[in-house]
C-alpha cells in the first residue's frame, strides 16, 4: 500500500520550529516516474527519485488538528508520464513528505488536467507544526458551514419535540 511519510529533513525541520514557535509551511506538491519502476520511501529522502513536475498547492482543508486535505492542478502541457511518486516541499525546496510505494498504480499524466487531492495525516507531530501555505478550498469549507447548520437545526428540532413530549403535548 502506498504511504506518505516525513523525511528526516522536516523532522530537523519540525524539531527547530518547535523550539521557536514556527511553523513548516507545505507549499509545493511534485510529481514523479520513480526513474520507471515502483519503490519504498524511505525517510531519508531529499528528493523524488526522478521528478517531472511541481505546481504550487491550490487549495488546502484542514481536516483535524494534525491532517490536511491539499489540492494541486497539473495542466494540459505536463510532459506525459506514469506518476509513481509524489513529493510535498516547502518554500524553500525542501522535501517535507514523500508518497511512494511498491504496489502504486501508475497514473498518467499530460494531454488532460491531473489533479492530485491527498490526505496529508501528520498524527505523529504535534498539532500546529506543519501547516500547507495554500488559500483555504472555500467550496469545502462552505459545504462544512452549511452541515454544521443543518445539524444544529436539527439539533434544536429534536429538543423542541423532546419538550413537547415532556409536557405531554405530543
Amino acid at each position: 500500500m502506498p504511504v506518505t511519510l516525513l523525511t528526516d529533513t522536516a523532522e530537523a525541520l519540525l524539531a527547530t520550529a518547535a523550539g521557536s514557535g514556527t511553523q513548516v509551511a507545505i507549499a509545493e506538491v511534485a510529481l514523479g516516474d520513480g526513474q520507471g519502476a515502483t519503490y519504498n520511501p524511505q525517510h531519508s529522502a531529499t528528493a523524488l527519485k526522478r521528478e517531472l513536475a511541481r505546481e504550487p498547492i491550490l487549495s488546502r482543508v484542514r481536516t483535524d488538528a494534525n491532517s490536511w486535505r491539499i489540492k494541486a492542478e497539473f495542466d494540459t502541457d505536463t510532459p506525459a508520464f506514469a506518476v509513481r511518486e509524489m513529493g510535498f516541499f516547502d518554500s524553500a525546496g525542501n522535501l517535507i513528505a514523500i508518497w511512494a510505494g511498491v504496489d502504486v498504480v501508475p497514473r498518467q499524466t499530460g494531454a488532460i488536467v491531473y489533479i492530485v487531492e491527498h490526505y496529508l495525516n501528520l498524527s505523529r507531530i504535534d498539532g500546529g507544526l506543519v501547516t500547507v501555505a495554500a488559500p483555504d478550498d472555500q467550496l469545502i469549507a462552505f459545504q462544512a458551514v452549511a452541515l454544521t447548520g443543518q445539524a444544529q437545526i436539527r439539533l434544536e428540532q429534536f429538543n423542541q419535540a423532546e419538550a413537547l413530549r415532556a409536557a405531554g403535548l405530543y
